[in-house]
């Protein structure tokens, strides 16, 4: 019989199989996740690395599901599961507590966790949900930051565990063919409707009378609960939308939200608020690995249109802006109607911009005929009009936003890369004695007369 860990009272042992009623949706996935992550090294290394916990080859796992803890308030609590990871010379241990379907999180219940997980010297408290946020060290609930100081809190979205499955078969990261077939069966579970898993798929419900209000000519209020509601669903999106082209390019897409944001969501969504209400628009930067440049992404309710760009340094090596342009056309393998580059001018001049089309035929069209100088950078945008019906649309609109962003980097993101200088080349022929010495007495007339000596 296996002892339990010194601070539960009763628990069992993860099961990959559990024996669970039907009705113990929540359960049942807690278990298998976390009967996976001893089983496969690979996914726990990148799912506690998450946590601050380095998994490596001397790491030794536990996982448990239905734990009573020896001390703390006397309550009805039990937590989904517990985890324990130890290296040689360092441990971690956590509370699990697992969501499904349109269940959320409560700050009360967390709240309770992080006590109770500080009364048994438990690492942190970790959740998972269908709620999607920014990082890992970030939780879909506000909780006293008290209860933070000692235990450490973390959420994990299914939809996030999904990924890092895909990513993990994309990259052939498991080479055992066992725990390859525990991967993608956990994979292929995660995908099926009737687990409860489920993605951001929405806006809110007065999304519609939001953008009609826009189109009115009428001036949104900070105030409106709509309005923060539908910054609040636009960032949700915006998470699932990072996850879904960590899929589709199978390496880890980042969602880019400045440092002082990262951890405070209400600062953040306030900012959206603020942002939206002054240019009726809603905005977001994906980083991608290796990418030229960031991914920017702007829906437009005025004129409803969603934008996905990137912008790129000018070539210095090319000095006209027809150079410039080409060398950027030359890097978009498939033309599109919705491609359109936008030069960016020193000074104050206002940037110009035409299609990728025109372009093709007429490089030189990017200039207006105000300047002599050349851009200093480079965007091209891929811009879709949705109309009224489609962009209103609560599920269209995302339907929309989720097929344009990776229609463009098919077009653009995979092709372009940044400007280079090259390197410099050798002088022709090494130069003499007598060369060297009259080029320093040369530099050293012209400091004489410089500095009036």
């Amino acid at each position: 019989m296996n002892t339990l860990p010194e601070m539960l009272k009763q628990g069992d042992k993860a099961r990959l199989f559990p024996v669970l009623a039907d009705t113990s949706r929540e359960g049942r996935m807690a278990s298998i996740f976390l009967a996976a992550l001893p089983m496969v090294p690979s996914l726990a290394e990148e799912v506690l690395g998450t946590a601050g916990f380095r998994v490596g080859k001397r790491t030794r796992m536990e996982t448990y599901t239905e734990v009573v803890l020896k001390n703390g308030p006397t309550t009805n609590d039990r937590p989904d599961g517990l985890i324990i990871a130890k290296n040689p010379k360092s441990s971690w241990s956590a509370l699990v507590e697992a969501k499904v379907g349109k269940a959320e999180l409560q700050p009360e219940q967390v709240e309770r966790y992080l006590e109770l997980a500080k009364a048994n010297d438990i690492d942190a408290v970790v959740t998972i949900s269908n709620q999607f946020v920014a990082r890992a060290d970030q939780s879909p609930v506000p909780v006293s930051k008290k209860l933070t100081k000692k235990v450490g809190l973390y959420h994990w979205s299914w939809t996030w565990l999904r990924t890092q499955c895909e990513i993990l078969h994309y990259q052939q990261s498991v080479e055992d063919q066992e725990q390859k077939f525990i991967v993608s069966e956990f994979h292929r579970l995660l995908q099926h409707p009737g687990t409860g898993i489920e993605r951001f798929t929405q806006m809110g419900q007065n999304w519609k009378e939001i953008v009609q209000s826009v189109t009115n000519k009428e001036h949104l209020k900070k105030s409106s609960p709509d309005v923060e509601d539908a910054v609040a669903c636009w960032f949700s999106e915006t998470r699932d939308l990072s996850l879904q082209l960590s899929r589709y390019i199978g390496k880890p897409v980042k969602e880019r939200i400045e440092r002082k944001f990262q951890s405070d969501g209400a600062a953040r969504l306030k900012q959206g608020i603020s942002n939206l209400v002054e240019t009726n628009s809603l905005t977001s930067g994906f980083v991608v690995p290796d990418a030229a440049a960031d991914i920017e992404v702007c829906a437009d309710l005025g004129f409803k249109t969603i934008e996905v760009s990137m912008k790129l340094k000018a070539p210095t090596d090319r000095k006209s802006p027809k150079a410039r342009v080409n060398w950027l056309l030359k890097m978009l393998k498939k033309d599109d109607p919705r491609l359109i580059i936008e030069a960016h001018w020193p000074g104050r001049k206002p940037p110009t911009q035409k299609e990728v089309d025109a372009l093709r035929e007429d490089s030189s069209a990017i200039e207006d005929g105000s300047s002599e100088t050349s851009p200093h950078s480079l965007e091209v945008k891929l811009v879709e009009h949705l109309g009224m019906k489609r962009f209103a649309g609560r599920r269209t609109f995302i339907e929309d936003l989720e097929r344009i962003v990776p229609e463009f980097y098919d077009l653009v993101g995979q092709y372009v890369k940044p400007w280079q200088a090259p390197p410099p080349k050798p002088r022709k022929r090494a130069p003499s004695e007598d060369q060297l010495q009259s080029e320093e007495e040369t530099i050293l007339e012209d400091e004489d007369q410089r500095f009036g000596a």
